[in-house]
């Protein structure tokens, strides 16, 4: 079985349109890595320096573009996207007090629906405490979506409690 992330990476491949592809949390650069093999171009936020640093080893792309701000200020770089993806939580081998929030995500994330023109992943983590605090705002956020407008689906392992799940949202 795949794990959430791969899993995600194997869905956004099922999507017709690869225009531009939006990384929300760049990380060690493995989502922003996958992006770079589907879309004509990709942005890829991070406010950690070590996220840019890991992420240009893997993917040095000129199609690519990293950006060190907070993805709560996407809409300063991007008007519209095909595919995107939130993995929520901390850089993993990092500073684990360093993470994602429930505040800066939802902000984040009221703009980026409005931006999206076909799917959007959020893998959330509720393995520590503001990590549980976040998934559960964007689970109650995603519930209220328009439904006529927008398909969400859930996607958890249901024997592992604590273990990451994955909110896909789709427009219509």
């Amino acid at each position: 079985m795949y794990t959430m992330v791969e899993y995600v990476h194997e869905r956004m491949k099922t999507y017709p349109k690869h225009d531009i592809g939006v990384d929300f949390t760049m990380g060690q650069g493995n989502d922003t890595l996958a992006l770079s093999k589907i879309c004509k171009e990709v942005y890829s936020f991070d406010i950690q320096e070590e996220a840019l640093k890991a992420t240009r080893e893997k993917v040095s792309d000129d199609h690519v573009h990293l950006i060190l701000d907070g993805h709560e200020h996407c809409d300063r770089y991007i008007q519209e996207f095909d595919i995107g993806i939130f993995n929520l939580g901390y850089l993993p081998a990092h500073d684990h007090l360093i993470t994602t929030h429930q505040e800066t995500t939802m902000i984040a994330l009221e703009k980026v629906v409005k931006m999206m023109r076909q799917v959007l992943f959020v893998v959330c983590y509720i393995g520590h405490e503001e990590g549980t605090r976040e998934a559960q705002s964007v689970a109650d956020y995603c519930a209220q979506l328009d439904r006529h407008c927008y398909n969400v689906a859930l996607f958890k392992m249901l024997n592992k409690p604590l273990a990451p799940y994955v909110i896909e949202i789709e427009k219509r």
